[in-house]
């Protein structure tokens, strides 16, 4: 059998089960078969223990068109559904839809032709052979590790802040964001916005609430 050449089905062919996962319909379509799963396994993945499992050959031995298949077993479902939402680590829909695509580029060339070796598919492809790595073992991307928070201009006054925010003006309930306004533009002479002072002492009651510091009374919760 050439590289090209697909195996023929097997004599009997179980249904895959909607997200079922690779392992399991193999050894399902292997004991159907009065087959070993092992050798199946082995079989599918061109005698290497650590490659990837040849989508197209078993479709072929299943029966079934390789993108049915794919859109069946819970390790190629997402190839084959909508691209997932932005994740916190602030990547955009179609950044997060790019990388999907070039997994799942990388896993169609590995399985068409498991003779390509790592360094040959990082080039193809234009990225780190630990990407390609990465695309072999799981067809979803991981997420991107979190962005650091950009510093605020206000950080630097965060303690003034805090203790305005935690002990507030006699014959007040809480300090406002208008008086926290305007001593930082009044007294400390800064050009800031009442918008951008706004959402700097918003999240730092959030943080001094959090941590069980009074940033605000209760009943204006």
């Amino acid at each position: 059998m050439t590289g090209t050449d697909l195996p023929r089905p097997l004599p009997i062919r179980p249904r895959p089960r909607t997200a079922e996962t690779t392992a399991s319909y193999l050894r399902r379509l292997a004991h159907a078969n009065h087959l070993r799963p092992k050798v199946l396994d082995r079989y599918l993945r061109g005698g290497q223990p650590d490659g990837p499992i040849r989508l197209d050959w078993f479709a072929a031995l299943a029966g079934r068109h390789p993108t049915d298949l794919a859109k069946a077993l819970a390790e190629h479902r997402s190839e084959h559904l909508p691209g997932p939402m932005p994740d916190s680590s602030g990547e955009s829909l179609r950044q997060r839809q790019a990388r999907i695509a070039l997994f799942t580029a990388i896993r169609r060339d590995a399985t068409n032709n498991p003779a390509l070796s790592l360094r040959f598919l990082a080039e193809r492809h234009g990225v780190h052979r630990r990407t390609v790595r990465t695309a072999l073992r799981t067809p979803t991307p991981p997420p991107r590790k979190p962005t650091a928070r950009r510093g605020s201009r206000l950080d630097r006054h965060q303690a003034i802040i805090d203790t305005m925010l935690t002990e507030p003006p006699p014959g007040h309930q809480r300090t406002t964001i208008q008086q926290v306004h305007d001593h930082l533009t009044n007294t400390l002479q800064l050009n800031v916005s009442i918008s951008a002072v706004s959402a700097y002492v918003r999240s730092r009651r959030k943080h001094l609430d959090q941590i069980g510091k009074p940033g605000r009374h209760p009943s204006a919760r």
